[in-house]
């Protein structure tokens, strides 16, 4: 799967969006991908090439579904979980 763009989302766009993307971001370093672009926005933003991967909390993977490849995290503040789930999707 090749990544491009990645776009964080939760309900408004502003607090934890953010901190998903500043994750993303760390996760995007440690693996050498410089290369990809990432951003946060409300879930009202998502939509159709938009992004190549979608980052959202479980309470709204299906509405990001609908728009791509949807990463969805237990906790938005658990790096873990987000550095794992990345991982097993590009196979890394």
């Amino acid at each position: 799967m090749k990544i491009n763009r990645i776009l964080c989302c939760c309900m408004s766009g502003l607090g934890s969006s953010f901190l998903v993307e500043m994750n993303v971001k760390k996760v995007l370093q440690k693996l050498g991908m410089d290369d990809v672009s990432v951003n946060h926005a409300g879930v009202y933003d998502a939509g159709p090439g938009v992004a190549d991967l979608f980052i959202c909390a479980a309470d709204i993977k299906e509405e990001c579904e609908k728009y791509g490849p949807t990463i969805a995290l237990n906790s938005l503040t658990d790096y873990d979980e987000l550095e794992q789930k990345f991982k097993s999707l590009i196979g890394a």
